[in-house]
C-alpha cells in the first residue's frame, strides 16, 4: 500500500490546476468544498521552524496555532483557493480573525462556527443555517452549486466514512495487519488526498477474515493528533499495539454508527455532525465522553490508555484532569505525555513509555 508524499502530491494538484483550500483543524463541510471542486488540504501540524509567528501570537499558545501560522505567513503556492477556519477553540478563531484582519494575506479568509455544548432543535436548526450560509459564501465566488455535484460529494463522503469504520473495527479486534505507525498513515492521508484517491487507497485495505495473533498489549490513545511517528514506531519496537483511539484527526472525525446513503445533502451532513463521538472541542457532555472512552477501551481490550497532549490545548486540558481521575478509579492504567508536536523523543519519555508498557505487560501476564 503506497501512500503519496504530502508535500509532493498537493505540489503536483497545485501545478495542474487543481484549487487547493488551507484548512485548519477540524470539523467543517468537507462535502461542500468538494462539490465547489475545491480540494481541502488540512493543516494541523506543518513541519519547519518557527521563525515568524511568535512575533504575532502569545508564548502560551499551542503549537498547532503556531504551526499553522507561520506555514500560512510562507504564503505556500500549493494554496490558491483561500483559507477555512472552522470555530475549533478560541485559540484558532482567533488566528483566523488576525490573518482575515490583522495579518492579511492574499488569498480569501472563511470561517465555519461550530455549535457548542448541548445539542438539541435549536443547535441543530443552528447547524444548518451556517451549513446555508457557508455555501451562499462559496457561491458568491464559484457561482451556483450544482445539486447533483453536492448530492455526489455526500455520497462520496459516506463511502469513507463506510470504509473507516469497518477499518477502525478491524483494528480493534485484531483483523488488520498494520503496525502503529502504518494505521496512523493510513488515517492521516485523508488530510491531503482528494477524496477519490483517499477511497480507492482505502479499498486496498486487507480486512482479514480470521484475527490475527493478539499484539502482546493492546493501549488506547486520545488527544488531538496521533503520538509522533518516532513513538509510534518506538511503541511497535516494545510490542505495543494502539487499538483504539479518541483522536481529533482521527476517530472524533468518525460517525458512531452507520449512516442510511445520504439523499438530501443538508439533512445528510446536518445528521452527520451530531453523531459524532463526543469531544473538548464541541464542548459536549463530559459524561458522555468517559462512557465513549470506556466503550472503546472495553471492545478493544485495551488495558490502558495514553493521553498525547499538545502543550496548551485548553479544550483537552479542560476535560483532562477529571477524565484521568474516573479511569483511574476504573482501574485503567494511565499515562499522559505532553507535546509541542517534536520530531523527536526525549530520554524522559522513553523511559515513562516503557515503564508503562512494562505495566500493560503485567496485566496479560500467564
Amino acid at each position: 500500500m503506497m501512500i503519496p508524499n504530502r508535500k509532493e502530491y498537493l505540489k503536483a494538484l497545485a501545478n495542474s490546476g487543481q484549487k487547493i483550500m488551507g484548512v485548519l483543524p477540524a470539523l467543517y463541510p468537507r462535502e461542500l468544498l468538494w462539490a465547489f471542486d475545491i480540494h481541502a488540504a488540512e493543516i494541523w501540524d506543518p513541519p519547519g521552524e518557527i521563525l515568524h509567528a511568535n512575533a504575532h501570537l502569545q508564548t502560551t499558545i499551542c503549537p498547532i496555532v503556531k504551526r499553522s501560522l507561520e506555514f500560512i505567513l510562507k504564503e505556500p503556492d500549493i494554496i490558491n483557493a483561500g483559507y477555512l477556519f472552522p470555530h475549533t477553540c478560541d485559540s484558532l478563531q482567533n488566528l483566523g480573525t488576525q490573518v482575515k484582519d490583522l495579518i492579511g494575506v492574499s488569498l480569501p479568509v472563511y470561517t465555519f462556527y461550530n455549535p457548542k455544548g448541548s445539542f438539541n432543535n435549536t443547535t441543530t436548526r443552528y447547524y444548518r443555517d451556517i451549513l446555508q450560509n457557508f455555501q451562499l459564501s462559496m457561491e458568491a465566488v464559484y457561482g451556483p452549486l450544482a445539486p447533483d455535484k453536492f448530492l455526489a460529494a455526500c455520497v462520496l463522503s459516506h463511502k469513507i466514512d463506510s470504509h473507516l469504520m469497518a477499518i477502525q473495527q478491524a483494528r480493534m479486534t485484531d483483523h488488520l495487519s498494520l503496525n502503529n505507525a502504518e494505521y496512523f498513515k493510513l488515517m492521516r492521508a485523508q488530510e491531503y488526498l482528494l477524496p477519490t484517491d483517499y477511497l480507492s487507497l482505502l479499498e486496498q485495505v486487507d480486512i482479514l477474515d480470521q484475527p490475527g495473533e493478539s499484539p502482546r498489549a493492546r493501549m488506547m490513545v486520545s488527544g488531538i493528533l496521533p503520538p509522533t511517528p518516532e513513538i509510534l514506531e518506538f511503541l511497535d519496537e516494545l510490542g505495543v499495539s494502539i487499538v483504539a483511539d479518541d483522536l481529533l484527526a482521527g476517530s472524533r472525525r468518525i460517525p458512531k454508527f452507520p449512516m442510511d446513503a445520504p439523499v438530501s445533502p443538508l439533512d445528510y451532513l446536518t445528521d452527520r455532525f451530531f453523531i459524532l463521538p463526543p469531544c473538548s472541542t464541541r464542548g459536549g457532555d463530559l459524561d458522555e465522553r468517559l462512557h465513549h472512552l470506556s466503550k472503546h477501551m472495553n471492545a478493544s481490550q485495551a488495558q490502558g490508555i495514553l493521553f498525547d497532549i499538545v502543550k496548551f490545548c485548553e479544550p483537552e486540558l479542560f476535560d483532562h484532569r477529571l477524565l484521568v481521575k474516573t479511569l483511574r478509579g476504573k482501574n485503567y492504567p494511565v499515562l499522559t505525555l505532553e507535546t509541542e508536536l517534536e520530531n523527536h523523543i526525549s530520554g524522559q519519555d522513553k523511559t515513562r513509555i516503557e515503564a508503562f508498557t512494562e505495566l500493560l505487560f503485567e496485566m496479560v501476564s500467564p
